[in-house]
């Protein structure tokens, strides 16, 4: 999947028009590639996201929750290339996260970027695949969840 020459968007205003979170809780900037069933997102860490601890790096948490907006954001797309500028996109939440590994946080500045893969669907409930890396290809995370989506 090649996601650097041409990403899809890095408008920040579209971006969060395809996934239920809010400022200042966003935490994914870019639509990097897309696929039906895989997606790469991406986003730049700054010193002002609420995840980003006072000694300049990217947390746990933040990690793992821009893993699940990728998801979101995997979803949001979807939707919008079916239903248009009317689609909306579906709150969900993480039902279990399993082989969460964390190997590195970032520093502010540094360019995530995050593939997220389609294990498997039933129903309402999505288990997915995520790798967290930075603009180097070194792997700073990965994950799998399974996301229960809401109707």
């Amino acid at each position: 999947m090649n996601h650097s020459s041409n990403p899809i968007s890095t408008d920040i205003d579209f971006i969060k028009k395809l996934i239920p979170q809010k400022d200042p809780f966003v935490m994914v900037d870019k639509l990097l590639c897309f696929e039906s069933e895989q997606l790469v997102s991406g986003l730049t860490v700054s010193a002002d996201n609420i995840l980003t601890s006072p000694e300049g790096y990217f947390t746990e948490a933040g990690l793992i929750e821009h893993m699940a907006q990728s998801i979101a954001l995997h979803r949001g797309y979807n939707t919008y290339k079916e239903v248009g500028e009317d689609s909306k996109p579906k709150t969900g939440f993480i039902g279990a996260i399993k082989h969460a590994t964390i190997h590195r946080l970032p520093a502010v500045g540094t360019a995530l970027i995050t593939t997220v893969t389609i294990v498997a669907e039933v129903m309402n409930v999505v288990l997915v695949s995520a790798e967290v890396k930075d603009e180097t290809d070194t792997i700073l995370a990965a994950s799998e969840m399974k996301i229960v989506v809401m109707d």
